[in-house]
């Protein structure tokens, strides 16, 4: 009976140490350490690549919607209201497209879709301004002609993260063809 007893208390508890654990926490500690600020660099670089896409989207219906309606159509940095050009090379407020009739760059618009307008401006998509970035044009307008041509191209784009780190920057640039380019660049001072 004694090595019954014996053997019942020489068995081990399942379990872990203490310095099994300091262990473990320091290991995920370390890889906390170096994957966290990873983690958080592809957000921010992927934040600044969907805003410079919104604006590559915008510029490609305005050429898309002037040689399928055979009119001039503009892109502008817009106002707050976001219904007018703002008149500014600041595009963080946001731009609107629309089909710009009488060659101006004011988007004289009236009622009734834009389907139904044949004689007058019509807006045809409104996007809001970027967060947490800076967007500056070299013009405060895209002029795309019928046939896809910009008539004051080229225009550059430059799109900084406010935390910007490395290359977190973006340069987009429309061709006087009226193409868009877009080139990750290093964060100016």
């Amino acid at each position: 009976m004694s090595e019954v007893c014996t053997t019942m208390s020489m068995e081990r508890h399942k379990g872990f140490t203490v310095v099994e654990l300091l262990i473990t926490i320091v290991v995920v500690s370390i890889l906390l350490a170096t994957g966290v600020p990873s983690i958080l660099q592809m957000v921010k670089n992927n934040r600044v690549t969907m805003q410079a896409n919104k604006l590559v989207t915008s510029v490609q219906l305005g050429r898309n919607e002037a040689v399928k309606r055979g009119t001039r159509t503009t892109v502008c940095a817009a106002n707050t209201t976001l219904d007018d050009c703002a008149g500014s090379s600041n595009w963080a407020n946001g731009w609107i497209v629309f089909s710009n009739l009488d060659n101006d760059s004011t988007a004289d618009t009236g009622t009734g879709e834009c389907d139904d307008k044949k004689d007058e401006d019509c807006i045809m998509r409104t996007s809001e301004g970027i967060n947490n970035s800076t967007l500056t044009g070299s013009d405060n307008a895209i002029h795309f002609l019928p046939t896809g041509l910009t008539d004051n191209g080229p225009v550059t784009f430059t799109l900084t993260a406010n935390d910007c780190e490395k290359e977190q920057e973006r340069s987009i640039i429309v061709t006087l063809q009226g193409h868009t380019t877009i080139a990750s660049q290093a964060c100016t001072p």
